[in-house]
Parts: structure tokens; C-alpha cells; sequence
């Protein structure tokens, strides 16, 4: 399987996926199109971009690349100014899982399967990617929890039936009541997407507790 997505500029793709390790194996140009194949490792991934480019709707496009040394390619990332999330250890990355996102906002998750022999697991480490969405779900309880369902829903446009047990936010000034799984969801998938509070729970009233 080939994975294919479409960018808006393909030299500007090509850099960003050489620093994760893929290289150039095809590439092909027309007067309205052009793609580029790339190869890392096992992994084939197609780019391609059209002029002028589609009007496709915004998609959440995610890639998953497991690495050996993931601090290598972290290293790399970040001297090139590469905004990275680091998620933790998940039971499928105990070497680590970070999110990046590619110039056309897609977004790449990065996992190391095994952890590094210099970082043996600490008696009794829960592994945990969201421990601070967990700390706000508890949080919410604590406050007698929102007694409502989750407002994102299944896909196919089902609702969740679960109930909901954190606020999420994004720049744009939307929220909406999650469960877990959703919530999770939706911090992978979706960039800029945040823990929310309640307004007098925010950073305002924080800072004024602070400063009493």
C-alpha cells in the first residue's frame, strides 16, 4: 500500500519528509500536476499537487512512522525549527510518541515500538500520553461532572452514547464536551486543540489567585 496526499507545495513537502527519513524515488511534472515518490525504510508515500490546486475539504490526514531512535529524529526536527508535541509513551511507542505537522497542516505521529535501553521503565510508571487530560477529566468530576453525553459523536454521524469529561477548545473560539476516547481523538487529530475550563477556572482567575 501507497499512501497519497496532496500538498500545495511539493519542494516545500519534499523538505519537510527528507528530515523524517524519506527519500526521493520517482518524481514527475506536467503543465497542471506534479508528484513526488518518496521511500523511507519500507514505507512509500506519494505527494502530489496540482495547479490550481483542488478545493478538497479539509481532512483529518494522519501518517504513523515508527522509528528505531526517535530521539535521533527528533534531533534532526527540532534544529530545523520543527514544532514537536511530545505525547509521552504509549503501550504500541514505549520509546516515545511525538506529533508534528507537515507544511499543509497534516498530522504526523512519530513512535519509537521499544524503549531505549538508557531509559528503563520506572517500578510502577503508568505509561501515559494525556495525563494532564485525565487530570482535568478528574477535575470535572470532582465538580459533579457535566451529566451530559459527548458532543463529537461516532463516525457516520452516530452520537456517542458515552458520557462526556472534559472541555476541548481550538484557536477559534469552538468547544465542545468530550469523553475520553474522543477527546484523545480529537488532540491528536485536530492542531490547536486544547484543554478547556470554565471562565472562572480559566487563566484570568489563576492569575488572580496568583497574584492574592
Amino acid at each position: 500500500m501507497v499512501a497519497v496526499a496532496y500538498v500545495g507545495d511539493i519542494a516545500a513537502s519534499r523538505a519537510f519528509y527528507e528530515l523524517l527519513g524519506f527519500r526521493e524515488q520517482r518524481a514527475g511534472q506536467a503543465q497542471t500536476s506534479a508528484w513526488l515518490a518518496l521511500y523511507g525504510g519500507q514505507q512509500r508515500l506519494l505527494l502530489a499537487a496540482t495547479r490550481p490546486p483542488l478545493n478538497l475539504p479539509r481532512l483529518p490526514l494522519a501518517f504513523y512512522f515508527f522509528y528505531a531512535d526517535l530521539e535521533a529524529v527528533l534531533a534532526v526536527l527540532e534544529a530545523e525549527g520543527i514544532l514537536v508535541t511530545r505525547l509521552g509513551h504509549a503501550p504500541h511507542a514505549l520509546g516515545g510518541e511525538v506529533k508534528v505537522l507537515d507544511p499543509d497542516g497534516n498530522t504526523i505521529l512519530l513512535g519509537q515500538p521499544e524503549r531505549s535501553a538508557s531509559e528503563p521503565a520506572a517500578a510502577g510508571e503508568t505509561e501515559s500520553r494525556f495525563s494532564l487530560l485525565r487530570e482535568a477529566a478528574e477535575l470535572v468530576e470532582a465538580q459533579g461532572g457535566t451529566g451530559a453525553d459527548c458532543q463529537v459523536g461516532e463516525a457516520g454521524g452516530r452520537p456517542c452514547v458515552r458520557q462526556a469529561e472534559v472541555r476541548l477548545a481550538d484557536n477559534g473560539g469552538n468547544a465542545v464536551w468530550a469523553c475520553m476516547p474522543h477527546a484523545e481523538e480529537l488532540l491528536v487529530m485536530v492542531p490547536g486543540v486544547f484543554v478547556a475550563s470554565e471562565p472562572d477556572q480559566g487563566i484570568t482567575a489563576y492569575l488572580a489567585r496568583r497574584r492574592a
